[in-house]
């Protein structure tokens, strides 16, 4: 490969890099190594062609259509790889935009300081985008889609466009004049910089995006709770209130009726009926309402329940959080038990009792299947990730409220969370 032939495709192939850089982790069309490979192509013969006759060399009008022309082929050259929007193929090749300039303008700062080769060229490259996949374009998609509306997109357009625009102004004068070499150095190192702020912009952006709806869906979460929680005090009320009553009408009934029939209809109205004044003791009226609400729904969906509860010393936690730890905690254990074909592993398990200075919550269950961990937490097998999986989380931001923490476990087809309280 000539310089000469290398110096009309240089930037088509740098731009092109970039853009795989970035559709890489992003959802793509069908056929896509082929659409890629034909539009590399296409782009890279283009390229020569137009460059075989036209380049520019001063600052004009078309010099700016020139560069400009670039950027659009890059927008189109995404759109038509990935399974995007228009407006997202913007974003992408704004970034494209961005990570090329770093990795020029590094490479520029060691050429200028007399340090600059061909080998030089391709590994400060190489290195410049295997560093921008891991550290940005990697974090940019969720579930291969760019997060990204007009609003967002016109800031880091327009810092990119005026940071191209002056770069490309730049390097023009630079050719036809005497600029200092400290100048030119400057400029280089202002450029990068401003390039890596923007892409690193975008990702605590979307980290904190991330951050911020988590925190909507516990705290939607916790409001549910709270409003569940009311509820269903009040209804468990009621019904002690009403099986205490009938209870007793029973069994005057008995007293008066002596027929077979009428005795065997009896004893089973009764049965029935104990199941709801199952009261459960544990110390505390808020643990008292949640479990007893679990318990009624695990024995009428034949699930095993197993709970030994102390929770006195629980008075200083608020009503709602505890139905918020308990809750949680025990319908994601329903929801493993009941995906299970063994009826005698659907089993769940709670305890609460003291330790020393702390109060622990322990919930066991079997479960199928593999469990997948990130920062200590089991994600969600549910195909919509982004609108579920907050349980887990919503039980450990409760329980830090609190100054405690929670552990997960998930060893030989039995899933354990624990959750550790300080006693107030």
């Amino acid at each position: 490969m000539t310089a000469e032939f290398w110096g009309k495709i240089s930037y088509t192939v740098q731009l092109l890099a970039a853009c795989l850089v970035f559709m890489l982790p992003a959802r793509k069309r069908p056929h896509f190594p082929v659409i890629a490979a034909g539009g590399a192509g296409l782009c890279l013969a283009l390229s020569f062609v137009i460059n075989s006759f036209y380049l520019p060399s001063s600052v004009s009008a078309g010099m700016m259509i020139y560069w400009f022309a670039y950027i659009v082929v890059s927008m189109i050259y995404i759109f038509c790889c990935l399974d995007i929007t228009m407006t997202q193929a913007v974003y992408c090749a704004a970034c494209c935009g961005g990570v090329q300039h770093i990795a020029y303008d590094l490479y520029m700062i060691l050429f200028l300081l007399g340090r600059g080769n061909p080998l030089l060229y391709f590994l400060i490259y190489a290195a410049v985008y295997v560093l921008c996949y891991f550290l940005c374009a990697k974090k940019l998609p969720e579930q291969g889609i760019f997060s990204v509306t007009i609003q967002s997109l016109f800031p880091i357009v327009t810092i990119i466009a005026l940071v191209w625009l002056l770069s490309v102004c730049e390097t023009t004068v630079i050719a036809t004049t005497e600029a200092g070499l400290w100048h030119r150095l400057f400029y280089r190192i202002i450029d990068a910089l401003c390039c890596y702020y923007i892409l690193w912009v975008q990702v605590s952006q979307k980290e904190r995006l991330i951050l911020q709806r988590e925190l909507d869906g516990i705290y939607s979460m916790w409001l549910t709770q709270k409003r569940q929680y009311k509820l269903t005090r009040d209804t468990i009320d009621s019904i002690n209130r009403k099986c205490h009553d009938l209870k007793h009408q029973i069994r005057a009934l008995r007293l008066t009726e002596n027929e077979q029939d009428r005795k065997d209809y009896l004893d089973e109205l009764e049965k029935d009926i104990m199941i709801y004044d199952a009261a459960v003791e544990t110390g505390n009226k808020a643990l008292d309402t949640v479990l007893m609400e679990k318990e009624l729904f695990c024995k009428s969906h034949q699930i095993q329940w197993s709970c030994m509860a102390e929770a006195s010393r629980l008075a200083f936690m608020k009503p709602e959080d505890i139905y918020a730890i308990f809750g949680n905690a025990i319908d994601n254990a329903i929801t493993a038990v009941e995906e299970l074909h063994d009826a005698e592993k659907k089993v769940i398990n709670v305890k609460v009792f003291p330790r020393n200075d702390m109060i622990v919550m322990q919930f066991r269950n079997y479960f199928d299947g593999e469990l997948r961990f990130e920062n200590g937490l089991p994600l969600t097998t549910k195909s919509n990730k982004r609108d579920h999986g907050f349980g887990v989380k919503s039980i450990r931001y409760t329980a830090e409220k609190y100054n405690g923490t929670i552990t997960v476990q998930a060893e030989d087809g039995v899933f354990t969370l624990q959750a550790l309280i300080p006693a107030a």
